[in-house]
């Protein structure tokens, strides 16, 4: 029966996100990670281990010159302790019964026009994918779901179950974008 309804809530969450992207104008373009200036990267946050691999991530891009902007969804309330300030939150209190995020904790993060936006949740986070969505980024990339491929400019199919594993995958195609 959880199953049932879980499932109701995602289709309501994708029913309403396709709503509003109807109303958005947004003109996406590929962008190299050479000539990325303004990076953002969506993570989901399951564990430490998972943390600190996105922290890692993070720290690679920022010395390479490059401005980064984390956006979590902590799936674990005890890891709030342990996070990094630099890491901007959502959890199951700042969502709706669809999943979908509260606009006005999620407002800065999709009004900036980041030139790449990186999903890193390699299974359905939908708070995360509609976050994706409604930014206006100019280059969206995530792993692939069909579910999620009109919301994103790239897709790559991954079999890495890490965050590590998938960053090297990312950076490996997005070196080789012109």
């Amino acid at each position: 029966m959880k199953k049932m309804f879980n499932q109701l809530r995602l289709r309501s969450g994708f029913a309403r996100l396709r709503q509003e992207l109807k109303k958005l104008k947004r003109k996406g373009h590929s962008v190299s990670l050479s000539e990325a200036e303004n990076i953002a990267i969506l993570i989901p946050i399951k564990d430490e281990k998972e943390l600190r691999e996105v922290e890692q991530f993070a720290k690679t891009l920022e010395n390479e010159n490059r401005k980064v902007k984390l956006l979590g969804f902590l799936f674990d309330k005890s890891l709030k302790s342990k996070l990094n300030k630099s890491i901007d939150l959502i959890s199951e209190e700042d969502i709706k019964w669809n999943y979908i995020p509260d606009k006005d904790k999620i407002k800065g993060f999709i009004n900036k026009e980041f030139d790449i936006l990186i999903n890193l949740c390699t299974d359905l986070c939908f708070p995360l994918v509609y976050t994706a969505a409604i930014s206006k980024s100019i280059f969206k990339i995530a792993a692939y779901d069909a579910r999620q491929a009109p919301f994103f400019d790239l897709m790559i199919e991954t079999k890495e179950a890490g965050i590590t594993g998938f960053f090297r995958e990312i950076r490996y195609y997005l070196d080789k974008v012109k």
